[in-house]
């Protein structure tokens, strides 16, 4: 396999000194104290392979340059911030929410982290020697090799199902409690995903009643922008019809059948992805950010907040030393 360690997040935290402990299976590294709550955790469940979450806002620029021949690909899910690359006569890339690809081709680039931003996201690092080695042998393989990753667009990897796999694998390392094949398994179920829709995504439904237009899925998609834009202040559901130039009936079930969600229920899941961002800010209260997130009553939001983490805000905050 690669060694792809100078790749991973434990590079980075060794290059900023950052203190390491270790945490389950894996490792966690904390920024300083002096800072806002920051801290990666990272695991290296089989050669060619690194899976990490991250929590932290920097209290100074932070770049992350990569020169390493070592061929591979990161698969990050981003929930806060937006990573800027740079490389030498290429315009930066600006990597923001939801799901992205960056690929190491052997070319030296740099990932720069800005003072003051916070980020939060969940990053699944795999060399391609390893992507090589789960199609070894099979006939008609998947398309999940580094060479494929490189046509990837936006609608083969940015998926409510992609993105439920990176959900999934966030929490495997957070807990930190399953086995190392635990995380091989997920990783196979997240390019395979990727391989079911790519190179063209399947369709939906084939009952024509639920069936949804590409013309009226790039308006619904305008809507689920707007409400990732500011989800602590989404518009009501009229200027979202507006928005969408459409009726509520026509929005509302447009926009379960492409997100596998309701637009209330998906709105009420990112409020608490925010919640749990905000968690992070120790001079913030549970009853402050109860109410920044639109909840008269702590004990309502609480219930709200577990019935979506699984875990009450008092617990996240002991859980992680917060």
């Amino acid at each position: 396999m690669d060694d792809i360690k100078d790749l991973s997040w434990e590079n980075f935290s060794k290059i900023y000194n950052l203190s390491e402990g270790d945490y389950g299976n894996g490792k966690i590294f904390h920024f300083p104290p002096s800072w806002q709550n920051g801290w990666i955790m990272e695991i290296h469940p089989r050669d060619g392979v690194f899976t990490a979450s991250t929590w932290f806002t920097p209290h100074e620029d932070m770049k992350f340059t990569i020169n390493s021949q070592a061929k591979a690909l990161w698969i990050l899910c981003i929930d806060s911030g937006d990573i800027e690359v740079s490389r030498k006569g290429v315009k930066n890339k600006i990597l923001s929410q939801n799901t992205q690809i960056l690929i190491n081709s052997g070319k030296t680039f740099t990932i720069n982290f800005k003072k003051d931003e916070h980020y939060c996201f969940t990053s699944v690092l795999l060399s391609e020697s390893y992507l090589d080695s789960l199609t070894q042998g099979i006939e008609n393989p998947p398309k999940i090799s580094l060479a494929n990753s490189k046509n990837w667009q936006e609608e083969h990897i940015n998926t409510p199902n992609i993105m439920l796999i990176m959900e999934q694998i966030r929490w495997a390392v957070r807990t930190c409690d399953i086995s190392h094949l635990g995380y091989h398994g997920m990783i196979i179920h997240l390019l395979t995903s990727i391989d079911r829709n790519y190179p063209k995504i399947p369709p939906r439904r084939r009952n024509r009643r639920h069936y949804v237009t590409w013309e009226n899925e790039q308006k619904i998609f305008k809507v689920k922008s707007k409400i990732d834009s500011d989800v602590l202040n989404v518009p009501d559901i009229l200027d979202l019809c507006r928005l969408a130039e459409m009726s509520e009936t026509k929005l509302r079930e447009g926009f379960k059948n492409i997100y596998h969600i309701t637009i209330y229920a998906y709105i009420r899941r990112e409020i608490m992805k925010k919640a749990m961002l905000l968690l992070s800010s120790d001079h913030l209260s549970i009853k402050n950010i109860s109410e920044q997130c639109g909840f008269k009553n702590p004990s309502k939001f609480s219930a709200a907040f577990k019935d979506i983490h699984g875990i009450t805000p008092s617990e996240f905050r002991k859980s992680f030393n917060l």
